[in-house]
């Protein structure tokens, strides 16, 4: 048998390793997550160009393309209307706690208002039949603030536009 005949072992290194890793998440998201925390606002940024409203904030205008920083940031109110929803009923560990999700629960699609963009974040209700595309929503802010996504446990549907 000759050496065309013989696959070569592929090389490997088994090796366990811990990568931590931190990244930073940028000024923009530094001020949005910093002003949840002290004062229970939310922020987004309003391109300088259009005017369009985005929120979540974001670096950059979707629209023009132009650079947005902190100090296009604006307020933004935590009431909006919810413009798409589904519930969950599939199991799987939440990346937050790193426990199990309970299950079934409501996520939305929500347009905040003054903002141009859309978001999307647990609701309270768990029921399709009780959702209807049009009500009002509005966020629930923990009692003791993070300033992170989790400071908004969800958001409670408020009544009908």
């Amino acid at each position: 048998m000759g050496k065309k005949d013989q696959k070569e072992k592929p090389f490997e290194i088994r090796w366990k390793t811990d990568l931590p890793y931190k990244y930073a998440m940028g000024r923009v998201s530094v001020k949005f997550f910093e002003t949840l925390k002290k004062e229970r606002k939310l922020l987004g940024s309003k391109c300088p160009e259009c005017g369009k409203v985005h929120f979540p904030p974001r670096g950059v205008c979707a629209e023009c393309i132009v650079k947005m920083t902190v100090d296009d940031m604006v307020e933004v109110p935590p009431v909006g209307t919810l413009v798409g929803f589904t519930v969950v009923n599939y199991p799987f560990v939440d990346p937050q706690t790193g426990g199990m999700r309970p299950f079934p629960y409501g996520y939305g699609l929500f347009q905040l208002d003054t903002a141009q963009t859309y978001t999307m974040h647990f609701i309270n209700e768990k029921d399709h039949e009780k959702m209807k595309i049009g009500q009002r929503v509005k966020a629930v802010f923990k009692n003791e603030m993070e300033g992170n996504l989790g400071d908004i446990p969800y958001f409670e549907i408020i009544g009908e536009e």
